[in-house]
């Protein structure tokens, strides 16, 4: 299994994270804004980037990147658009089902139900609760009726404790870990969150690790409050492809 269409799935569920009302408060989407600092580490070696995101209802992710470049990101579910306004140049893809960028997915997944980040065939395998705490697991199956792995969540009343992805062999694809929590617009977010990228057979190929700080409900919906990737006429844009 490769994990492009469950990128794709995340984005669907960004889309409804930021435009659905928690049960809890019927009526009030959430649009969240906060401060990150997202430490990576891959085979060329680690890296650390700072910047401030936003979701904005209706599937929208902005982001501004501060260090250790400048740039601005746009997210939705037809582009995606990276900026640099040091050079006036952006790059843009187009966001096709399956192959959606994954960039954010470890912040949708701590913040959508799991079930929801899957196709809707989908069946549910197995379902317990021990010291408080949900698992289940999810036989994931296409559209066509094409079983992709099993998915494997955690849950607490406070929210996703953990969530990993397994491809048909049982080979881990994807793996995170939340931490601790805070409620923002009636939903619970994680302030912490550790993820895991593995490549067919296995092998890890890249972690992540997140800290999120200043976390408030945005009440203006104005896309622009958090760098949006706004073009202007004489910016260069190429096309980008992953």
């Amino acid at each position: 299994m490769t994990v492009g269409w469950w990128g794709a799935w995340v984005a669907a569920a960004i889309a409804a994270v930021s435009s659905e009302a928690p049960r809890a408060r019927p009526g009030a989407s959430l649009t969240l804004s906060a401060d990150f600092v997202l430490k990576t580490t891959d085979t060329q070696g680690s890296e650390t980037v700072t910047g401030a995101l936003r979701f904005v209802p209706g599937g929208d992710v902005c982001v501004a990147v501060k260090t250790p470049r400048l740039q601005e990101m746009h997210l939705s579910l037809r582009a995606l658009v990276i900026y640099y306004p040091d050079r006036d140049l952006a790059f843009v893809a187009n966001v096709v089902p399956p192959k959606a960028p994954p960039m954010l997915d470890a912040l949708a997944a701590g913040i959508a139900d799991p079930g929801s980040t899957l196709p809707t065939q989908s069946k549910l395998i197995e379902r317990k609760r021990a010291n408080g705490n949900l698992s289940t697991r999810w036989r994931v199956i296409d559209g066509a009726g094409q079983e992709l792995g099993e998915m494997r969540a955690a849950e607490s009343r406070e929210g996703v404790l953990s969530l990993d992805l397994y491809d048909t062999a049982g080979k881990p694809q994807r793996r995170f870990s939340f931490g601790d929590r805070l409620r923002v617009g009636g939903r619970s977010v994680p302030r912490t969150i550790g993820a895991e990228y593995f490549a067919a057979g296995g092998a890890r190929q890249r972690q992540e690790q997140w800290t999120l700080t200043n976390l408030t409900r945005a009440d203006d919906l104005r896309t622009a409050a958090i760098g949006c990737a706004h073009l202007g006429p004489r910016t260069k844009v190429q096309d980008l492809q992953w």
